[in-house]
């Protein structure tokens, strides 16, 4: 689940979610757009303020290195 569906399915607004993780409801906006990504320590927090419904992967991109697993490093 990402964060968008988690704050449709809670009806937690962007304000308040914002709060809960310390940051601000902008920070909170892009995130769920997909215009912004967390660093580690915010997707740990936003992952304990879900409890575990977004999980801090879904915010990894695959590496084109790490799919390609044909080639020599």
């Amino acid at each position: 689940m990402n964060l968008s569906e988690y704050l449709n399915k809670t009806g937690i607004t962007q304000s308040e979610f914002a709060a809960r993780v310390g940051v601000t409801q902008g920070v909170i906006s892009r995130l769920s757009t997909g215009h912004k990504q967390p660093g580690l320590a915010l997707a740990i927090r936003i992952e304990f303020a879900t409890n575990g419904a977004v999980k801090p992967h879904i915010w990894v991109q695959p590496c084109m290195a790490d799919t390609d697993k044909g080639t020599a490093a």
